[in-house]
């Protein structure tokens, strides 16, 4: 009973933090990174926190490489144009002027430190530090990084957003996961997807971007360094997990949370991945050898007499497993090393 408790505890402890970052509490995650590729990409959980941060009332104020079109809701900042990274900070800025708290997402932070050279430093400290607001950025970990002679021996872009960041959630594809598992189950080794194949023109894979939902791994750092992981399932929000939104809101309060432990998910721990196990054993290729012997087949078996098999027959005591050799014309029998 004890232990039982205990595990129902730390999983209503693993949801209620998961929940508190998604839903941008004050210091839940002052920098949260995020990880995604081809494979299955952080669309499905950016929109998400976007729809929480807007049944909150934020500020949510987007750095924009990659998309074009948002709600008049949300404040963009275009960055794919011909603006500097001191001109990106100074719009950032005074998109959070006037507002008690706000939500940065930036949706490809390789563009934004390599390309546009922005400090990542100064930008924390604009957001987490002077406005005390979140700020969130996308990696796109399948992106390969220019190789700059000049900064040979500074960190990698990657390298510094995962120390920097107090929570880091990389997003798999649950199609993906699912695979992996059933892998696991037969003890093989697991699938590999998109690049990590090593096959030619292979960039995606099938089942990417599962719509059924996505997974997070997700790690929490805590201010005394003690880091927390969990990996999470969230599925698509419906329309009766959030309430009626107020006059002049766009979004309603979150009515019921629905992201879960990836253990709790019914098609990870059951049908889905005994299908995939019985699938997999089905495509296996059969033997050429039959293991299975018939009545006959022992029978036979049994009447093959062995090599050597009548030295074991002696009825002088210690004459078991005597050879019997038969000498030929080629040996070469020495009586002294013989009498030796």
């Amino acid at each position: 009973m004890a232990r039982s408790a205990n595990v129902a505890q730390y999983q209503r402890h693993s949801v209620q933090l998961m929940s508190r970052v998604l839903s941008l509490r004050t210091n839940a995650s002052p920098f949260t990174l995020i990880l995604d590729d081809l494979n299955q990409r952080a669309i499905p959980l950016v929109a998400e926190i976007v729809r929480r941060g807007l049944s909150r009332n934020l500020n949510v104020v987007v750095v924009a490489f990659e998309a074009t079109q948002f709600i008049p809701a949300i404040r963009s900042i275009p960055a794919y144009g011909n603006e500097t990274g001191d001109q990106i900070l100074q719009h950032i800025r005074t998109a959070m002027d006037n507002a008690k708290e706000s939500l940065v997402i930036v949706d490809s932070l390789y563009e934004l430190i390599s390309v546009k050279n922005v400090d990542m430093g100064a930008l924390f400290n604009l957001v987490a530090g002077e406005f005390t607001s979140t700020l969130i950025g996308v990696y796109h970990q399948d992106a390969i990084p220019n190789q700059d002679a000049h900064k040979a021996y500074a960190p990698q872009p990657l390298d510094l957003f995962k120390y920097m960041a107090t929570t880091i959630m990389t997003c798999k594809s649950f199609a993906h996961v699912l695979a992996a598992k059933a892998a696991k189950e037969r003890s093989l080794p697991e699938p590999t997807h998109g690049l990590l194949q090593g096959a030619e023109g292979v960039v995606q894979c099938l089942d990417a971007n599962d719509h059924r939902g996505i997974v997070v791994e997700a790690e929490f750092r805590r201010k005394s360094g003690r880091p927390e992981s969990e990996t999470f399932f969230l599925r698509a929000a419906r329309r009766l997990d959030y309430n009626t939104p107020l006059p002049g809101l766009v979004v309603g309060t979150l009515r019921q949370e629905f992201v879960t432990l990836l253990d709790q998910v019914p098609a990870y721990n059951s049908n889905e991945v005994t299908g995939l196990v019985n699938a997999a054993a089905a495509d296996e290729i059969e033997s050429t050898f039959n293991l299975g012997l018939t009545d006959k087949q022992k029978q036979a078996r049994e009447g093959v007499v062995l090599p050597y098999f009548d030295a074991q027959k002696g009825e002088g005591a210690g004459e078991g497993g005597r050879i019997l050799y038969d000498m030929g014309e080629e040996d070469d029998f020495d009586e002294e090393e013989d009498e030796i």
